[in-house]
């Protein structure tokens, strides 16, 4: 039996970048085909179902909806209690394969976030790939990236089990977009 076969699958690893910074990769299948799994990440609104409440998420203006290669999202968010504000733009737009969205403003020096979904039958592979780096260059910098890189594998576990319910027949949410 593939991993396939067996049942909803996750995945969450994080590497060094031979050119520097850090890579986030995810992997979760989903029932349906890209064209049904697609609509549901591709609504900016739908990111507040499924990050973690701890993170008091909230998106403040969405400009050019339905969202679109050149579309901005602007949210804010609270970690560790400190608030924070992230403008995203979404660079790359190509339904219902995949979307990139780039950090224009934010936490971090770089933020890369690559979406893809992948048909294999009557399911998908989501795959989420973040290249990402920090503004901090010194000694810190290890210690915040420990504490960066627990929190970013604790975000998108809830993240892909809160998608997991979403996409779960007879759940009751409907993962529309």
């Amino acid at each position: 039996m593939t991993a396939q076969e067996a049942g909803p699958s996750h995945s969450i690893g994080i590497e060094n970048r031979p050119q520097g910074g850090w890579r986030l990769s995810c992997e979760q299948w989903l029932p349906g085909t890209p064209a049904k799994v697609f609509p549901f990440f591709g609504s900016a609104r739908n990111l507040e179902r499924i990050t973690p409440p701890f993170l008091r998420f909230r998106i403040r203006r969405v400009r050019g909806e339905p969202l679109a290669a050149g579309s901005l999202v602007d949210y804010s968010l609270r970690l560790h209690g400190l608030p924070i504000r992230w403008r995203t733009l979404i660079e790359v737009w190509d339904p219902p394969h995949r979307f990139v969205d780039l950090q224009v403003r934010g936490p971090f020096r770089q933020w890369r976030h690559a979406h893809t979904f992948k048909d294999s039958g009557d399911r998908t592979l989501v795959s989420d790939v973040v290249d990402f780096d920090l503004y901090c260059r010194t000694l810190a910098r290890t210690a915040l990236l420990a504490w960066i890189n627990a929190d970013l594998r604790a975000i998108f576990a809830y993240r892909q089990r809160a998608t997991a319910r979403a996409f779960q027949p007879g759940s009751g949410q409907e993962p529309a977009p």
